[in-house]
């Protein structure tokens, strides 16, 4: 995996996928919402692949959250990092398939048929690209409670 990295930031691309996004939610009459904190700091990143890694978590909110369910893409500064979250009120991930998620093919709900779920590629795709970029990726959830996918870039050094 080769990748173009340079300063870039989060804001651009956090804005860029909620417009993306913006008729598919309301078709589906969910409310997706974004904060981005002031003046976050560039990341070094591949203005792409890292639009790829929100696109793909932004399509499994909309996937997994029921009508009237509500999406929140925010990222924020940390100490050497900037942070993005994708929060959804949907169904939830069962805590035995949690620490498989970002597993090539890993499809947790057995009784998906394949129309209404992915190949499961999607979270690997986001794990990689997010390991290559020298960041990390993770997810919190519970049944019924909805699910949180996180991720952290570090800062572009001047």
């Amino acid at each position: 995996l080769t990748l173009n990295l340079e300063p870039g930031s989060l804001h651009d691309l956090v804005s860029d996928t909620l417009e993306a996004f913006r008729a598919q939610a309301d078709e589906k009459r969910l409310r997706l919402q974004g904060h981005v904190d002031g003046q976050l700091p560039p990341v070094l990143m591949d203005h792409a692949r890292v639009q790829r890694v929100l696109v793909n978590l932004v399509q499994n909110a909309i996937r997994h959250t029921p009508p009237d369910g509500s999406i929140l893409l925010e990222a924020a500064e940390e100490p050497d990092a900037v942070r993005v979250d994708v929060v959804d009120t949907g169904e939830g991930i069962a805590p035995d398939d949690l620490p498989h998620i970002f597993e090539r093919f890993y499809r947790g709900e057995k009784s998906r048929a394949r129309g209404q779920g992915g190949a499961g590629l999607g979270l690997a795709i986001v794990h990689g690209l997010i390991q290559a970029h020298g960041g990390r990726v993770w997810a919190e959830s519970a049944p019924g409670r909805g699910a949180r996918f996180s991720f952290v870039l570090p800062k572009a050094t001047a």
